[in-house]
């Protein structure tokens, strides 16, 4: 799984076998979640739906939560935690009787969720520097996606042979899923690299970075686009363009096979490249997925329509591939080790952000008029690539362009 270089590195290998484990997990419920929740518990769907919603908002303090206690244990530890809380959570699931039970199993799953992402940023930021970083990164998002579409076909096929009881299993391999991926990770630490100092300073130094804050905002904008797919196309291409609902779920299938499939590729493209000059060219080619969909609505109905919609969904998904690992690479490169757990909790929020305006925004502009939500889309990624041209030169060289690059 881990190439020649990463294998010498000690914790490596462990820790992709902890995520791919984790993802394999992960993927048996999220596709189905509201139902999951509803048939495990046999509550209501609107009291599932509206607990799930209050405990996504509770999961929204862990970013920040998760980014200090990082600084002041170990990325390690943290993702530890967000393991057994999941564990526990996915366990407990099975035992829920009410709404106020099922908000604290939920929302421990949510905190689990949101801390997850700054915490296994900076883990891998801790095992790897430079190019290797980018390598470790793209084996990351490769185990990941694979894993995650596995587990779908794993849930779809345990709900098919057991029915019902079929969602009480999920959950209990999910839990079992998590506990195997904190054992992954005890077995990474041994060999570890330490936690950097701690010194003294705090999300009001990180918010000082002028630079960084920068770079935040401009990935806010990539963020959003990276929502297009399961946000705003099913919206689009069902209500706007005609398209049947069945073609969504082989557009999501597409994406998920192309970015499981082209990160490597993708990434030995890149590894010359200068990560935020990576990043303001996938910019590029996502306006260019924006004004596809815009131009799919001009086509005649039927199967031109449906070839308007694959052809722009796969240039995006080529965007989204020259943008990922550029961006988590660059984010953590550019914050100081021992304040990097704060970082990179900051620069995850975008994803928070982004979970909140999209739905609503989304559909405000469709009911407006379709092609402004593209112009919109296109308007916000276009000057947040220029920002990051602009950034090259204020931001540590090293995280730019990585020495063995």
């Amino acid at each position: 799984m881990a190439s020649p270089s990463l294998t010498r590195t000690a914790g490596v290998r462990p820790f992709l076998v902890g995520m791919f484990v984790d993802a394999l997990g992960n993927g048996l419920y999220v596709p189905l979640t509201l139902l999951f929740v509803h048939e495990v518990t046999g509550l209501p769907m609107t009291t599932v739906g509206l607990g799930v919603t209050v405990a996504a908002v509770v999961g929204l303090a862990a970013n920040p939560v998760a980014g200090s206690l990082i600084d002041r244990f170990d990325a390690r530890r943290v993702l530890m935690g967000t393991y057994v809380l999941r564990a526990l959570a996915f366990a407990a699931y099975p035992l829920v009787d009410g709404f106020a039970a099922l908000i604290a199993v939920a929302a421990l799953v949510a905190i689990g969720d949101r801390a997850y992402y700054p915490a296994s940023g900076g883990y891998v930021s801790a095992l790897a520097e430079g190019a290797l970083r980018d390598r470790l990164y793209t084996l990351l998002a490769t185990a990941r996606n694979v894993a995650f579409g596995l587990g779908g076909l794993l849930s779809a096929g345990l709900v098919s042979l057991a029915g019902a009881g079929g969602f009480a299993v999920v959950a209990l391999v999910n839990a079992a899923s998590f506990a195997l991926a904190t054992a992954c990770l005890v077995l990474s630490g041994r060999g570890a690299p330490a936690p950097p100092p701690r010194q003294p300073g705090g999300y009001r130094q990180v918010l000082a970075d002028r630079p960084f804050v920068t770079l935040v905002a401009a990935e806010q904008a990539y963020t959003l686009m990276h929502l297009i797919l399961p946000v705003a196309l099913p919206v689009y291409a069902v209500t706007v363009l005609g398209a049947p609902p069945a073609l969504l779920g082989i557009l999501y299938a597409i994406n998920t096979v192309l970015v499981a499939a082209g990160q490597l590729p993708v990434r030995r493209w890149q590894r010359h490249t200068r990560r935020t000059h990576a990043m303001a060219l996938s910019g590029l080619i996502m306006m260019l997925a924006c004004a596809g969909y815009a131009a799919t609505a001009l086509l005649p109905a039927g199967p031109a329509r449906i070839g308007g919609l694959l052809a722009a969904t796969l240039v995006l998904t080529l965007g989204e591939l020259m943008h990922t690992v550029p961006s988590w690479a660059l984010a953590a490169g550019t914050a100081p080790p021992a304040l990097r757990g704060r970082y990179l909790a900051v620069y995850q929020q975008t994803w928070a952000v982004a979970a909140v305006v999209a739905p609503a925004g989304f559909s405000a502009l469709l009911d407006t008029a379709p092609p402004l939500l593209w112009l919109t889309l296109a308007a916000l990624v276009g000057p947040a690539g220029l920002a990051l041209l602009r950034l090259a030169r204020r931001l540590p060289a090293d995280a730019v362009a990585p020495p063995g690059a």
